[in-house]
């Protein structure tokens, strides 16, 4: 990324590279993607973030590319992680609205608390049995298959991930997996399996929406609702019929990429 400016951004501890596509120099191809997110030999990060400011009734327009240079719908955590950047850089925001992969989404900023509105989490299916796990394809802005778990070793819910992941069921895209632990009626345990960066990753947004989503038709989940990641807390607020789901987490603006 010699030649390209940008931003080395994160939320609770899921990481991106953002890009404003005024900016962009180079080729925005699955080679450039993979060697700039290259842990060891690049920036490093989960993903990237391709930003644009010139869209009509929107303040931008968000395109998320995971590591492997696969484009996905939507990252809640990207989005948090793009606003609080255009926030830091006094970018006025007109309409309080972007648009990602998977639609239109409103934000709010009240007292630099951020939040976007996600879109209506749905069941794609009934549950059904993968790879041995009974669980559920929910599709909340990305797809995720949902399953409950008391499991906490990380190297078996990887594995477990990997072959609900891969499964026949889900060909020949796969999607990304989540496990779920219910702790109390407003407080959850969410740990995320993704796609296209295959690993468990420290925080997940719309992971960890399909997974109350989920956890909501099982037993008794009220809002105001704590979801408890690897890399840290969000805050999920939602009314009865999930047709309004707004989540707040804590997105940070590492360092500059400077040409």
């Amino acid at each position: 990324m010699a030649n390209q400016r940008g931003y080395k951004v994160h939320c609770n501890g899921n990481d991106f590279i953002i890009i404003n596509n005024a900016d962009l120099k180079e080729t925005l191809d699955d080679t450039f993607i993979q060697r700039v997110c290259d842990r060891e030999n690049g920036i490093g990060a989960d993903g990237l973030l391709l930003i644009n400011l010139k869209i009509d009734g929107y303040d931008f327009k968000m395109d998320y590319y995971n590591n492997d240079g696969s484009w996905e719908t939507m990252c809640a955590n990207g989005a948090l992680c793009a606003i609080n950047l255009l926030q830091s850089q006094a970018y006025p925001f007109n309409y309080n609205k972007f648009l990602a992969g998977d639609g239109e989404h409103e934000f709010n900023i009240i007292d630099d608390i951020l939040s976007i509105r996600m879109k209506p989490p749905a069941f794609t299916t009934d549950d059904i049995k993968v790879a041995g796990h009974i669980g559920a394809h929910i599709d909340s802005g990305a797809k995720h298959f949902v399953t409950q778990s008391n499991i906490n070793a990380m190297d078996k819910l990887h594995e477990i991930a990997q072959s609900i992941r891969y499964d026949d069921c889900f060909a020949p895209v796969g999607l990304n997996v989540n496990f779920l632990q219910i702790n109390n009626p407003h407080e959850i345990n969410v740990i995320t399996y993704e796609k296209g960066i295959e690993k468990i990753m420290r925080s997940c947004g719309s992971g960890s929406v399909a997974s109350a989503f989920y956890g909501a038709q099982k037993e008794s989940i009220h809002s105001p609702l704590t979801i408890i990641n690897p890399g840290g807390k969000m805050k999920l607020i939602f009314n009865d019929d999930w047709s309004e789901v707004w989540l707040t987490s804590h997105p940070t603006i590492e360092f500059e990429i400077n040409p």
